[in-house]
């Protein structure tokens, strides 16, 4: 019996040994099994960008089971970011570039069950397309795919690559400076159909064609994203440009206000060869020299000439220079009397034919833009119709600003290289500070301050949910409202949050209202901002309309407003977009507003109202 006790036995402990080892592999498998079910997600902007705007990619990795999830890599494949320029991750990560062009972002992390992680990376955008496409997160495991989806609008096509500028000989012989000037027309597609919305003047400063112009005249603007750029060469300056070419951005920098662009392709789209341009080049002297009183010319093509297009010849004379931050002392240069539309990027010669100066807009100070002739592009006061009540756009008014021509030296060197730079706006202004006492403020828990509520044929107005609600039901409706409190010199704030996009529409705050005149302090859905004053049928811009990162629409936005006849200041997530001064400002109540441009269906949504003064 003993013996085959003991055989039991053994039998007995070999099936429990099996029976372990099989529950390790099962425990084993199913924790593979639940790693392979991480969850991944990644988000980008929903609207359409353009070229030189910044964007945020956010990915969240989720482990949802119960055990821990390590994490190596984030890879963003060749064909995501080819052409942007990146900024930087939050957090920090060593990135590398696999045998395929793909991004590598060593990622070590160990994700706790049910824990999560969010990484943040920041671009600036450069290349043109619709980019659909997979990136991956690897675990020791496994890979994860997450979708990529982003569109951007401009003029580079993803895989245009400008090479490596020609140089210039020693033994170089300059023609006339005519030859090299050029006529620059940006391309935009409105309804459908490319229309010409603007031009300006450039001038060749490379033998295979790179050319230095006017961010202004380049980039895209709150209306209009620029998808071409038509070069037009002077071929006699008594005759019409010759279109030409297809350029594409090489360097652009909206708060220096220069850029650089080069022909891409022919004008019927045919292929270039660089090697065999041979474009007139003008030389380069040194601006830093200039002085007060100095006589220069300047040749370009004026937009709103009555005569054909033809190169014209004007002097302009050195009033004073000036300071501009981040660029130090010297580096604004102002005109006794303003330059014609048109000029904007235009050669500012000395008498030996050498490149000294650009004209670019920046602050008009020898003009009134009420007084000055010009095309208005848009609606903007949304009265059907485009005419002399609109306000002008900035590139077809006077110039009065050059920028010194050694400020562009490191964009042309860079321009020269080919590295592809695109920035389409300028530095925070910094925290915006609150010091003054609440003397007023709105919950929307009910409608005890009286806003208005109601329907018309524009939309809807209601307070419901603790919201003031904005529906704005047709493209080119203006809805505002206003409450009755008003200060010599104010602070208004407000939380906005747009329920239903529609792309372009436009919401922000009011001060000065007095009847149908008021002022506006605007944010738009695709990031850009302006403060403007409405006089009874004419609207006059205090800051036109300019791009900002800070202002994303698909979140929430704290906008603030300081407004008195000192001077304006708008900021939104307390940050400072602009300050502003209108010396006819006269002080009114304060209020909400709302409109939309080519497209209805905005609903956009206010809380937590409130107005401060300075004690």
């Amino acid at each position: 019996m003993l013996p085959m006790f003991r055989h039991s036995c053994y039998k007995l402990v070999l099936i429990l040994l099996v029976f372990a080892l099989g529950l390790t592999a099962c425990a084993n498998l199913a924790k593979d099994r639940i790693q392979e079910e991480l969850s991944v997600s990644a988000t980008l902007p929903r609207r359409s960008l353009s070229q030189g705007q910044l964007f945020e990619l956010e990915i969240l990795i989720q482990n949802k089971n119960t055990f821990n999830a390590d994490i190596e890599a984030i890879i963003l494949p060749a064909d995501f970011v080819i052409g942007v320029n990146f900024l930087g991750t939050q957090p920090a990560m060593p990135r590398g570039v696999n045998s395929n062009g793909d991004w590598v972002f060593e990622f070590k992390r160990a994700i706790a069950p049910q824990g999560a992680e969010k990484v943040l990376f920041s671009f600036e955008t450069a290349p043109t397309g619709s980019f659909k496409t997979h990136g991956t997160v690897k675990t020791t495991k496994s890979s994860h795919i997450f979708d990529l989806s982003l569109n951007v609008i401009g003029v580079n096509p993803a895989a245009w690559k400008p090479g490596v500028a020609k140089t210039v000989a020693d033994d170089y012989v300059y023609e006339s400076p005519y030859l090299s000037v050029v006529k620059i027309d940006a391309v935009a597609e409105v309804n459908g159909q490319r229309m010409l919305i603007w031009q300006g003047t450039g001038t060749i400063i490379s033998p295979d064609g790179l050319i230095l112009t006017s961010a202004d005249v380049v980039l895209s603007d709150r209306y209009f994203q620029v998808t071409d750029l038509i070069v037009s060469l002077t071929v006699d300056d008594k005759a019409p440009p010759v279109p030409t070419y297809q350029a594409g951005i090489v360097q652009a920098d909206f708060e220096l206000g220069l850029a650089v662009i080069k022909p891409r392709s022919t004008v019927d789209g045919k292929a270039i060869d660089y090697a065999l341009l041979n474009l007139p080049v003008i030389k380069l002297g040194d601006s830093t020299t200039l002085e007060r009183g100095t006589a220069l010319s300047f040749l370009g093509y004026p937009a709103l000439s009555k005569d054909p297009e033809i190169l014209s010849q004007n002097t302009v004379v050195l009033n004073d220079f000036g300071a501009e931050f981040p660029f130090g002392e010297n580096v604004l240069i102002h005109a006794e009397l303003a330059i014609p539309a048109g000029n904007v990027g235009a050669p500012v010669l000395n008498v030996e034919n050498e490149l000294l100066a650009v004209p670019i807009h920046k602050s008009p100070v020898t003009f009134d833009p009420n007084n000055v002739p010009c095309q208005p592009l848009v609606d903007g006061n949304r009265d059907g119709r485009i005419d002399y009540r609109d306000p002008c756009h900035s590139v077809s008014l006077p110039i009065d600003t050059l920028r010194p021509i050694h400020l562009a030296l490191p964009m042309i060197e860079a321009a020269k290289r080919a590295e592809i730079k695109i920035k389409a706006f300028a530095h925070s202004e910094g925290p915006f500070s609150n010091t003054a006492k609440t003397v007023g403020q709105d919950d929307f828990l009910d409608n005890r301050n009286q806003w208005k509520i109601g329907k018309n044929n524009f939309g809807e107005l209601s307070i419901q949910d603790g919201k003031y609600t904005f529906s704005l039901r047709k493209p080119m409706a203006t809805l505002w409202s206003q409450v009755a409190y008003g200060y010599d010199d104010m602070l208004i704030e407000v939380d906005a949050h747009v329920f239903e996009p529609v792309g372009n529409g436009e919401f922000g705050l009011l001060c000065g209202v007095n009847g149908e005149d008021r002022t506006v302090f605007a944010v738009s859905e695709n990031g850009y901002f302006a403060i403007w004053k409405v006089t009874g049928d004419e609207t006059r811009f205090i800051h036109q309309w300019q791009y900002s990162p800070l202002i994303n629409s698909e979140e929430e936005l704290r906008l603030s407003a300081r407004c008195g006849a000192e001077g304006f200041t708008f900021a939104v997530n307390g940050q400072i977009l602009a300050r502003g001064v209108d010396f006819d400002f006269v002080p009114g109540l304060t209020g909400l507003y709302a409109s939309t441009y080519d497209e209805g269906g905005m609903v956009v949504s206010f809380d937590n109202f409130t107005v401060s003064i300075n004690e």
